[in-house]
């Protein structure tokens, strides 16, 4: 009865997990209803009914906003505070996890995929998924117990199955076979097998010569100004850009008075002094310290033991008041690039002729306070009523403050040159005429007043702004071309009877590899991991050479010197775990090729812009 409470009264993280179920590292299942948004009278998607359409099916917007606050809310259930990066990254996910959903769930619809009743009997007895087997009312010491979980679904306490039955009926089995039908031509042989075990196990030793642009005239591989203006005539088409826009703005950046810091010095001493008194220093750090590390659960901590350390280990002022304190003495407030520590050694011993100390302290981190954010806030907003009220330029006159000018940046960008990731200074931009001027905006690290300084309209970068680029790619192709030539007479003369040794010798710059022993999972020295290399020393005997091949930085030439003798015997201890790695990796690979490729033909309209 206990067991089905708890699965009641877990429900709804059980059916939370129902949801975010990925097929190889793939979230799989329909997170979001479908309905016809397509407005027949204007052609188009109406932005407020829908954040985004998958082959005519809803993303709507209550429900992707759901879901990036449930995966905000366990960010911040970790202990960690969400940055803007944060919600940047968890937004993409679940746009990303939305649209994977929806066009597995129509594949599985297309198809005609579906499951009976005696498949989900059979599926929940014999191989029940994932989040039945790591929910806590099924395990034993941390391990899935069968006998727990058969007791549970054969003794029903109501209907608390019937969510369950249903997903595995809707979602999880035909996605399964769905899955099957995808990876059923996924095979590995007996060679991959092999290949596999002699790139972890088989030590393999070489001497190379490399041939990159240490030796090469960088000069004469320099181009003109008129070569480059060419190749940007050439190439103009890959630099179409889409509209861009340029903000100006004044900024305020965030973070601590010095009123904020002789508070939070005031609450360290206060500490110090109801410690000195006689309060226990381990309940006082577990309730008002701010060090991440000093939490075990929810509910304890570790009294703000550090346990012992030597000299070195920690930073300097932390570790200078530690080691001239005596055991039992707190000392504190220490200032560090942390914040306030007030400090209890703890005892103090030599080990090996080094010193140690261990100690617990009280961290008070050095924040921004209400009243600093207020101020902050408050300039911000006098600049910005000046700045509308008599134009941007005359605001920074009278407020003695400097502008500074973004670059330019599309309506999907999140990130403002200056500024950081600021989504509402590019929606700003892209909602104004020139000159408008913003209200403040803030992200973590600023407030801001912004104004649309200029509108760069869609058509090809300028030279400028990818000369840079364009130089990069020719130098690479004339250090490579160059290379190659080079490279290829050295075949010729080893061919005609010269020793990697003797050219070496002739050319002291080239960089060279004598003898070099690794396992082919690595990189050899000044190579790198190739896997042209790889390849072609799989099949080499020694004395072999192999090139020139080409590297990241040139080309290469290379010699087998030898090769491990291979264990048959650890290969047949090994080899089925390697089989399972790579069918494992191959699986994967297949069923992210299946989704890149109906990804790439389904009609995806994103209308996230209008929204953050």
């Amino acid at each position: 009865m206990a067991l089905m409470t708890s699965i009641r009264n877990q429900m709804h993280v059980v059916l939370w997990a129902l949801l975010i179920i990925f097929i190889l590292s793939m979230t799989i299942g329909g997170l979001v209803g479908g309905a016809n948004i397509i407005d027949e009278l204007l052609g188009r998607v109406d932005p407020g009914k829908a954040i985004g359409v998958v082959n005519g099916e809803i993303i709507s917007p209550d429900d992707f906003s759901r879901m990036v606050g449930n995966q905000l809310e366990q960010i911040r259930t970790s202990g960690q505070e969400v940055t803007d990066s944060d919600l940047e990254r968890v937004r993409q996910q679940v746009w990303n996890n939305i649209v994977q959903d929806l066009l597995v769930k129509q594949a599985v619809e297309d198809l005609g995929i579906s499951a009976t009743e005696e498949e989900v009997i059979y599926y929940l007895e014999n191989n029940p998924p994932s989040f039945l087997r790591t929910n806590p009312a099924f395990q034993t010491d941390g391990k899935f117990d069968q006998v727990k979980y058969q007791q549970a679904i054969s003794n029903p306490q109501g209907n608390e199955w019937a969510p369950v039955e249903q997903f595995m009926k809707n979602t999880y089995i035909p996605n399964y076979k769905l899955q099957q039908m995808i990876l059923s031509s996924v095979i590995v042989t007996d060679e991959e097998i092999w290949d596999e075990y002699v790139q972890e196990n088989v030590d393999f030793t070489i001497k190379s010569l490399h041939v990159t642009d240490r030796i090469l005239d960088k000069k004469a591989l320099q181009p003109s100004e008129e070569e480059l203006k060419a190749a940007y005539k050439e190439r103009i088409d890959e630099f179409s850009r889409p509209e861009r826009r340029i903000l100006q703005f004044v900024s305020w950046k965030k973070g601590p008075s010095k009123e904020d810091t002789l508070s939070v010095y005031n609450d360290a001493l206060e500490l110090k002094e109801r410690a000195l008194k006689g309060e226990d220093f381990a309940t006082l750090a577990n309730q008002y310290t701010e060090d991440p590390g000093n939490q075990v659960t929810p509910d304890s901590g570790r009294g703000g033991d550090l346990g012992w350390f030597s000299r070195n280990q920690m930073v300097p002022s932390f570790e200078k008041a530690a080691f001239n304190a005596r055991p039992g003495e707190i000392v504190g407030p220490v200032l560090s690039n942390f914040g306030y520590h007030i400090i209890k050694v703890l005892d103090k011993k030599t080990e090996n002729g080094v010193e140690k100390v261990r100690a617990a302290h009280i961290l008070l981190r050095i924040t921004m306070g209400p009243r600093t954010r207020d101020y902050l806030r408050r300039q911000a907003t006098l600049f910005s009523y000046d700045a509308q009220d008599f134009g941007f330029a005359a605001a920074l006159d009278t407020h003695k403050v400097a502008a500074k000018k973004s670059k330019p940046f599309d309506d999907a960008a999140s990130y403002v040159t200056g500024l950081g990731p600021m989504r509402s200074a590019v929606r700003f931009a892209f909602d104004s005429q020139i000159g408008d001027v913003s209200e403040p905006l803030e992200n973590d690290d600023y407030f801001a007043v912004v104004s649309l300084d200029s509108i760069i309209p869609p058509g090809p970068a300028s030279f400028e702004e990818v000369k840079y680029s364009i130089l990069r790619d020719m130098l690479k192709e004339r250090t490579m071309e160059a290379a190659k030539k080079i490279a290829d007479e050295l075949y010729q003369r080893i061919q005609n009877g010269a020793t990697i040794e003797e050219l070496a010798a002739e050319n002291k710059d080239m960089e060279r590899v004598f003898n070099d022993t690794k396992k082919l999972n690595r990189g050899f020295s000044s190579i790198g991991r190739n896997y042209y290399l790889i390849g072609a020393l799989l099949d080499a005997k020694p004395g072999d050479i192999i090139g020139p091949y080409e590297t990241k930085r040139g080309y290469a030439i290379t010699e087998l010197v030898s090769v491990q003798p291979i264990d048959t015997t650890d290969f047949e201890t090994k080899k089925n775990v390697i089989k399972e790695k790579l069918l494992r990796t191959k699986q994967g690979q297949a069923f992210n090729d299946w989704l890149s490729s109906i990804k790439a033909k389904a009609e995806i309209i994103d209308n996230r812009k209008y929204y953050f």
